[in-house]
């Protein structure tokens, strides 16, 4: 039998049965020496091996040759090169190497589309992303599409979209009009045939990828192969722009909630760190409005920042059973909400007027804990639904750990400033804190040009309570008494306990005939309603001096304090329960 190899460009060899190479085609003889120490494993390899020769990757194919029926003559062995990789080949490894450079959730998702759209010569594209936070797709990217056209399609799963997802497999609909699942809206701009795909990470959804035809030109079974490859680009490139968001925003928050620990840490004063509380959410979470919540030493929950679109708002003190923030300080627990439905169980009463209406509005709520003691809440809330993640619950629970000690620090500091500066007897300002402040009016005064008065108090015939009724009787009447007057009284105002049963009063911006007639209501309104001691009603009167600063008279408080003390004893003198002023002194001289 005669075999010539010679003439050809293919890659022959023959082998005799036992092994030994009989000839070769000339393309081949350069490689034969790659080739001969190969031979005893070529002639039992199995057809379509791969094999590698001078770096070269070649496919074996083995033909046997017979010399007559029953007798083998030979073996043929073929080495042949794989085909050169395709265009389209060439271009999925072009955009994957693309999509590699692209961090930005924004550039992946327009270079996917177009990049599909060119290679399956579709008219229009889109990809719609999964957002795992709410369980819902959103638009993503649309090209050649009304932007306004794909809204976002949130539970129950229904419909082309979801069922891709959920199977895991693509859909090819030539007759996109007549089919049963076909959108109104986009049979209505034209599209004649879809083709999509979903896009996952292992099991997890990342969006799908669609392509549309306006054109009477449906795409074939050949483009579905396609567009899988495509997607299975995409769900890297996208994984690894998430990846990459998370690592900025994690980032971000890291270096916000660092800046927020340093100057929460760096104030002891409890105002101050309301604000920086609110700084740092603004820095963490967008909101239409924030609260500071507190549980008092009535286990009343008392909002002491509360911030709306309308600006501050004054503090707001209301029962444990109401609102979100008494479910938190209750239970102790972490809340994303988004609408009313979405209330917890067990049923609580809404605080509308701190939460307003949540039926359109998404809330964050975390509790404030100290070792094993929950002292307050955060909350912070949106207009608009879905608006918050787990992401952002997070960062605000990671603020809520730094803010819990720091408001914890600075309550007990606040305390025992309390103690030094307040009498324990009546809870009002102690003498040594009083004349603290009203150098601080004086100094202010002479700087801005403002008025400030002084009135001085007393309890008249308060010695017969105490004979009369004992000691404790007394206290309690003292009590009562600052009760009444701080009642009368602006928040601006100052009222001390100056000492035994004599009060001190500083009025603020209050000029001298002001100041009278501020002293005159107070002790009318105070004393109106008698006293109950000891199961017997008691009537008492006050009586008051009123003094106003002059920077040429009163060069230090005490100064002033003594002109409105000599005001004072000229009312005892004219018989008690009455007012009087330091102007009237020239007039009555001392005896």
């Amino acid at each position: 039998m005669k075999v010539d190899l010679s003439g050809t460009s293919e890659l022959f060899i023959l082998v005799s049965p036992n092994g030994q190479m009989l000839a070769a085609s000339e393309a081949m003889l350069p490689l034969l020496s790659y080739v001969e120490p190969l031979l005893p494993d070529l002639v039992q390899a199995a057809d379509g091996a791969d094999v590698f020769l001078n770096g070269l990757q070649y496919t074996l194919q083995r033909q046997l040759l017979w010399q007559a029926p029953g007798v083998p003559f030979g073996l043929v062995l073929t080495f042949r090169q794989p085909a050169p990789a395709p265009l389209v080949d060439h271009r999925l490894g072009e955009m994957a190497l693309t999509l590699s450079s692209k961090l930005e959730m924004n550039h992946v998702l327009e270079h996917v589309v177009r990049f599909a759209m060119d290679l399956l010569d579709a008219d229009a594209g889109a990809l719609p992303v999964y957002d795992p936070d709410h369980d819902r797709l959103l638009p993503g990217h649309l090209v050649n599409l009304p932007v306004d056209l794909v809204t976002p399609v949130k539970g129950p799963r229904r419909g082309l979209m979801w069922q891709m997802i959920e199977r895991g497999t693509s859909i090819l609909i030539p007759d996109y009009a007549n089919h049963p699942m076909a959108l109104p809206e986009l049979a209505r701009v034209g599209v004649s045939s879809l083709l999509a795909t979903p896009i996952m990470h292992g099991k997890t959804p990342l969006g799908v990828l669609a392509v549309y035809r306006f054109r009477n030109k449906p795409f074939q079974e050949s483009d579905r192969d396609l567009l899988q490859a495509i997607a299975h680009q995409t769900a890297i490139a996208l994984q690894s722009a998430r990846m990459y968001q998370r690592a900025i925003r994690n980032a971000d928050e890291r270096y916000t909630l660092y800046q927020a620990s340093i100057e929460i840490g760096a104030t002891l004063d409890l105002e101050q760190l309301y604000q920086a509380i609110h700084r740092a959410v603004n820095r963490l979470i967008p909101h239409a409005g924030f609260t500071i919540a507190l549980l008092n030493d009535q286990q009343m929950v008392e909002y002491v920042y509360l911030v709306t679109t309308a600006g501050r708002q004054p503090a707001v003190q209301l029962p444990l059973t109401y609102g979100i923030a008494g479910y938190v300080l209750r239970f102790g627990v972490s809340l994303r909400l988004s609408g009313a439905h979405a209330l917890p169980e067990p049923a609580m009463q809404p605080a509308l007027e701190i939460e307003g209406d949540l039926d359109h509005r998404s809330l964050l709520a975390t509790p404030l804990v100290v070792g094993d003691r929950i002292i307050g809440a955060l909350l912070a809330w949106h207009d608009h639904l879905d608006a918050y993640t787990m992401s952002d619950l997070s960062a605000l629970e990671m603020l809520a750990a730094t803010v819990a000690v720091a408001l914890h620090n600075t309550l007990r500091f606040a305390h025992v400033q309390s103690l030094a500066m307040t009498d324990t007897l009546t809870e009002l300002m102690n003498r040594r804190h009083f004349l603290h402040v009203l150098q601080h009016e004086i100094d202010r005064s002479r700087r801005y040009q403002t008025p400030v008065s002084v009135v001085m108090i007393d309890i008249d015939h308060f010695k017969q309570v105490n004979d009369t009724y004992g000691h404790l009787a007394g206290d309690q009447v003292l009590r009562d008494v600052a009760k009444r007057c701080r009642a009368c009284l602006r928040d601006v105002d100052v009222l001390a306990r100056y000492g035994g049963e004599e009060f001190g009063l500083i009025l603020p911006e209050t000029p001298y005939e002001a100041a009278l007639v501020v002293a005159e209501r107070l002790c009318r309104t105070a004393m109106a309603a008698p006293f109950l001691v000891h199961g017997s009603s008691i009537t008492l009167t006050l009586s008051a001096g009123v003094a106003s600063f002059q920077s040429v008279l009163h060069p230090d408080p005490s100064s002033l304090i003594a002109d409105a003390d000599r005001a004072l004893y000229l009312a005892k003198r004219r018989g008690r329960n009455r007012v009087c002023g330091a102007q009237e002194l020239s007039t009555y001289a001392e005896p």
